[in-house]
């Protein structure tokens, strides 16, 4: 009975996706009664499309250098601090894009500490803002993952490396570069397809029609010169390139599987040389990290603490956090039925091939980005109904879509530790299903389950893109004051509003921590 039911939810769960997928596609393809091959004649749109692809590469190249480095600075180095600095890598990766933005030109920008201690001056709006925040947002998740590879590498590997006599040089070419490569490239291929996606950065830090990526491009057709049929050759070609991209990718996940094994890090000794190269990058690695994050509050020095806009605070505070509850019920429902299913498919041995399309399904705005779903439902909705009635719930469905693929993959792992842990304990016992979860599943399942939800509000609450695109006058969340403000030059005002949308995230991890990822053994 419970089986079925577990079939149930999950056949609907990916029924409804696929609607919602179906939907953007249709709404789509009622504009191409318009479109032509010869409107894809557009210089304008293959230069759009050369600086989309221009930057995402260098983006990619950029962190993936950069995290390989610091990676194997902390391999070799093994600081005492090395669980809290990949605590922090992930935080990295989880920070508002818009905060990310204030920090790039408070640190770099034309008043930026930075450029008055540096002799001469640059640009921060283009291709060298867009590519440091990328590098931000993205060279501390490489390094994790790196390490994590790093040590994966069998102690076996070292002591023969030893005993023939390997140069520093020897040990990357014949051990450390076959280990890395053969998750680099699914790592390449995802900041790649995060990069060309993005969307927040290139507005804010784009300067002008000559750094513009096809996501903005939409935006800008929609919002500003009403240019849906432009708008929809610009997401096809998205569509294209994203989806073929992104399939290669999910592709390559399957293969590819991070190994938690014991490795042998200090097999060899270390020449002062090395040591202090290691050194060297990790100091720069913090120097960068520190100099993004000083430029989200340095402008807080010249604020002026009267007339401040609380009214305006709180407003966009209630918006934001309503979207991001509204958008994590969506998460919980979609999300949780598909792991249901997942997990009555692992207890049978049948889970990995009957969980690949839905799997594929809930990954799809890995698939098709998030600008090209918004944009078919925009279409969609926009001919047969008022759509600023519906703002707040469509803004919350697509951050959801957006959130699902951490959520499940955030949730996977625990779930395939406790079904193969338990699941022959489970029918010797013939425990009943209520039973299972509250003895079995939900201890071991809380702690992941609160940095899932953490990670979906977190993300959502963040999210500035599809707010941008069909959001109203009326409804202004925190992430859109922000680049409003920045806009207007305000940038005392917008670090405040980004100090209050940290405290937000930081309130969320807090309580959902201490709310469901207390200490399993206290509920076992």
């Amino acid at each position: 009975m419970m089986k079925k039911l577990a079939a149930i939810a999950g056949y609907t769960a990916s029924a409804f996706l696929a609607l919602v997928v179906l939907a953007a596609f249709w709404g789509l393809a009622e504009q191409t009664k318009e479109l032509s091959w010869g409107a894809f004649n557009d210089p304008y749109l293959w230069r759009v499309l050369r600086f989309s692809l221009w930057q995402a590469l260098l983006s990619a190249l950029l962190a993936c250098a950069g995290g390989i480095l610091v990676a194997r600075a902390w391999f070799y180095l093994q600081p005492k601090s090395l669980n809290w600095q990949l605590r922090l890598a992930n935080l990295c990766f989880v920070c508002p894009v818009i905060l990310v933005v204030l920090g790039c030109v408070g640190s770099f920008g034309l008043n930026g500490f930075w450029q008055h201690l540096s002799p001469f001056s640059w640009k921060i709006y283009g291709l060298p803002g867009i590519l440091i925040a990328h590098t931000f947002l993205n060279m501390p998740l490489i390094a994790r993952y790196c390490y994590l590879q790093y040590q994966a590498i069998p102690a076996s590997y070292w002591r023969q490396g030893k005993q023939l006599g390997f140069s520093q040089f020897s040990y990357w070419r014949l051990i450390e570069w076959p280990m890395l490569c053969s998750r680099l490239a699914g790592l390449f291929g995802l900041v790649f397809l995060l990069c060309f996606g993005s969307f927040t950065i290139v507005l804010a830090l784009g300067g002008g029609p000559q750094s513009t990526t096809l996501e903005v491009a939409i935006y800008q057709a929609l919002r500003y010169d009403f240019d849906p049929l432009f708008a929809l050759q610009c997401a096809l070609l998205q569509l294209l390139i994203a989806t073929s991209l992104g399939w290669l990718l999910l592709g390559r996940e399957q293969q590819d599987s991070i190994r938690h094994q014991q490795s042998l890090t200090s097999i060899h000794q270390h020449s002062t040389l090395s040591l202090t190269w290691h050194r060297l990058i990790i100091t720069s690695y913090y120097l960068f990290i520190s100099s993004v994050v000083l430029g989200m509050f340095s402008p807080l020095l010249a604020l002026s603490w009267q007339a401040l806009p609380w009214q305006q605070w709180i407003e966009s505070s209630l918006w934001s956090l309503n979207i991001a509850l509204q958008s994590v019920v969506w998460v919980l429902t979609l999300g949780s039925a598909l792991l249901w299913q997942y997990s009555s498919n692992l207890s049978q041995n049948k889970g990995a091939k009957r969980h690949k399309g839905q799997e594929l399904l809930a990954s799809v705005m890995l698939l098709a980005p998030a600008m090209v779903i918004t944009t078919g439902l925009f279409f969609l909705l926009l001919s047969r109904t008022d759509i600023s009635r519906y703002t707040v719930p469509l803004v919350a469905l697509i951050n959801a879509l957006m959130s699902l693929p951490f959520y499940m993959r955030s949730l996977k792992p625990a779930l395939n530790d406790s079904v193969k842990q338990y699941a022959k304990l489970n029918q010797s016992l013939d425990l009943p299903a209520l039973s299972q979860v509250r003895f079995i599943y939900w201890p071991l399942m809380r702690k992941p389950l609160s940095v899932a939800i953490s990670l979906c509000m977190v993300l959502s609450l963040g999210d500035m893109g599809v707010i941008a695109l069909i959001g109203s006058v009326e409804v202004t969340t925190l992430p859109l004051l922000l680049f409003q403000q920045l806009s207007s030059y305000q940038y005392a005002l917008a670090s405040a509003t980004g100090l209050i949308m940290l405290l937000l995230c930081g309130v969320i991890f807090y309580l959902l921590d201490i709310s469901l990822g207390r200490d399993n053994a206290e509920h076992i």
